[in-house]
């Protein structure tokens, strides 16, 4: 069984790094925390900065203006970013298919990946909605705090 104090400590990091839904079984226990419609701000995803945005500001120092070109589709992309330090894994199960593809239309809600942290697996949501561009990282990789793990354009 699952004490009391255990449970505090993981409501706590679950604070901390951002993360919205967490299962845990242990000895035959299993507890779901689902902290979905309490309205936070998302730090899982940001804007990307595109290559032709940091063209543009290169270009404004060193060139004239006519010689700059921006694609206002790229204002579009963003980034899914690691909201903690772990493994990552894109399937929910080894056999299993991937929670998302190259391709793939996402919702806000739609699990993208799993990433495992002290023994616990941590599903991350998309938090935003549109199509997946690119996947940054591979199955098995370490991931990093605030690391980008999917390229996305925005709807």
């Amino acid at each position: 069984m699952i004490n009391v104090r255990e449970l505090q400590e993981v409501v706590s990091l679950m604070n901390e790094s951002g993360i919205q839904k967490l299962h845990i079984e242990h000895e035959g226990t299993k507890v779901v925390i689902d902290k979905a419609g309490i309205p936070l701000e998302d730090p899982a995803v940001t804007e990307v900065k595109t290559e032709e945005v940091q063209a543009k500001a290169a270009a404004t120092e060193q060139a004239p203006q006519d010689s700059m070109s921006v694609n206002s589709a790229d204002n579009n992309k963003k980034q899914i970013l690691s909201p903690m330090v772990g493994t990552f894994y894109s399937k929910p199960e080894a056999d299993a298919d991937p929670f998302i593809q190259v391709g793939q239309t996402i919702e806000r809600k739609d699990v993208v990946c799993v990433i495992e942290a002290m023994k616990l697996f941590n599903e991350v949501d998309a938090g935003i909605e549109g199509e997946v561009l690119e996947i940054l990282v591979k199955d098995g990789d370490v991931v990093e705090f605030g690391q980008p793990l999917f390229t996305v354009k925005s709807y």
